[in-house]
């Protein structure tokens, strides 16, 4: 079984779904019939935590 690519050599398209069929940076997706694109952002939590009193 091939290995899937790294997060650095994913299509831009591929980066934006939650399905595990990833395709490489080299090829040209222009549509995807499966694409699901990701219910959540993932963007990193502050990391200073926030006074209560």
């Amino acid at each position: 079984m091939a290995q899937s690519p790294s997060t650095e050599e994913l299509n831009p398209l591929c980066e934006k779904c939650v399905r595990p069929c990833r395709q490489p940076l080299g090829t040209k997706l222009v549509e995807c019939p499966r694409f699901s694109p990701r219910p959540f952002k993932l963007a990193a939590p502050p990391r200073k935590q926030l006074d209560l009193f």
